[in-house]
Order: structure tokens, then sequence, then C-alpha cells
């Protein structure tokens, strides 16, 4: 799963970030074109990432968030992600900043393909055991400067529904989450993300679990 700087028609700059330091002292490390976020199981390493594993039953979260190259070499640890059900949870785990002022709302939600017109691979389809929700669910905190931390529970293996909510399920155009804020010139926002791996996963396909994250957005 990846995002990076990207430049608008216009030259608008837009940057994602991901915290390496906590909400109290962040240290934001950016993601650029050749990296990509991975969400793995625990005692990852830079250099390894470590699978989930899945369940006999019911369903698990990833346990760690790495961002590093597609084949992992040199990668970096989000230390400030927390699962969702954790007891103390993290507003500032992904920032994403505009040079340019918007004239809306943002929008972020994930596809399966470069058209953004396609949500139909697992990762975004979800199975029976998150009754067919989307398994990467997401949160939108504010932004660097106000900022709320989603709350102990903030996400199930079933959260997610049509239209725009947060949090939500990021499913393309069907569920997504609207950010809470208009960002203005040197404006940003916030958010989480984490990924449940149910029991009736199915591994038999490569690319079902690699979405692509997308925000949406139109500025002045």
């Amino acid at each position: 799963m990846s995002d990076g700087e990207s430049t608008g028609g216009s030259g608008m700059i837009v940057k994602w970030y991901a915290n390496t330091g906590s909400d109290v002292a962040p240290v934001w490390f950016e993601i650029d074109d050749t990296k990509k976020i991975h969400f793995t199981g625990a005692g990852s390493v830079p250099n390894l990432a470590q699978p989930v594993i899945r369940p006999d039953a019911g369903y698990v979260w990833n346990e760690e968030v790495w961002i590093g190259p597609e084949v992992m070499s040199g990668g970096v640890k989000v230390t400030n992600w927390k699962k969702p059900s954790a007891p103390v949870q993290s507003g500032k785990v992904f920032k994403i900043t505009f040079d340019t002022a918007l004239l809306s709302a943002p929008v972020i939600s994930a596809y399966d393909n470069t058209d953004f017109d396609s949500w139909d691979i697992a990762m975004l389809a979800g199975t029976e055991e998150t009754n067919f929700t989307g398994l990467m669910k997401c949160f939108a905190s504010g932004n660097e400067t106000v900022n709320t931390p989603p709350a102990v529970g903030w996400a199930r293996k079933e959260t997610g529904h049509a239209g725009s909510g947060n949090p939500n399920a990021l499913t393309g155009s069907s569920s997504f989450v609207t950010i809470p804020l208009i960002p203005g010139v040197g404006g940003d926002f916030t958010f989480t993300m984490a990924v449940a791996l149910p029991s009736d996963a199915d591994y038999g396909k490569e690319g079902k679990y690699d979405p692509i994250i997308a925000v949406t957005y139109v500025h002045v």
C-alpha cells in the first residue's frame, strides 16, 4: 500500500508522512513514491516484514506498521501506530499536507487500480466474517494542531458502511472517510488506519491485499 508526493497540473504539491515519534513529540517521516506502507505481524525488523497470521476463528489486527520499499529493505517503523484495541490511542499517525488551499474537505479511500474505479480485491471487498466490509479501517483525527485521537476500540471487524463515515472501511467510492476539515495553504490532516485479518481470508492470489490508498481533493 503506498502513496507519496504528488504534483497536480497546477504545480500543487501533496505529501504524505508517517509519525515515528509520538503524539506529544511527532517525528514526521516522508512517504515518497519509492516507499509503501506495510501492515505487518509482530517482530518485524528493518529488512524483514513478518506476516500477520490468519486466526482459526474470528479475526486479528495487524500488529505493526512499517514504511519501506515493496520488498522491505531498510524499513522504518511507525512507532506511534496503535491497534484499535490498544488501551491508549494515537491521533497523529499519518499526515497529509497541501501547499495550496482546498475548496472542500478531502476524502480518503482505497482502490485496486490506478484508474480509481474498482475495489474488488479481498482487502477491500471484505469477507463473510467481516460482514463484507473492507478489511482496511480508517479514522480521521483532525490536523496536527487540533487533534482528537480515536476512542479505544474505534474499529472492529465489521466497522464500515456505505458512503462517508468516521471511522469507516476504505472501499473505493462505496465506503470512505471525509476529512472533518478543509486545509488551507500549508494545511494538513491527520489520521490512522488498521487492517483486520479474518479467519476466512483467502490467501490464494497475489495482489489481493495490496490496495492503492487515494486522497481526493479540490484545490483553489
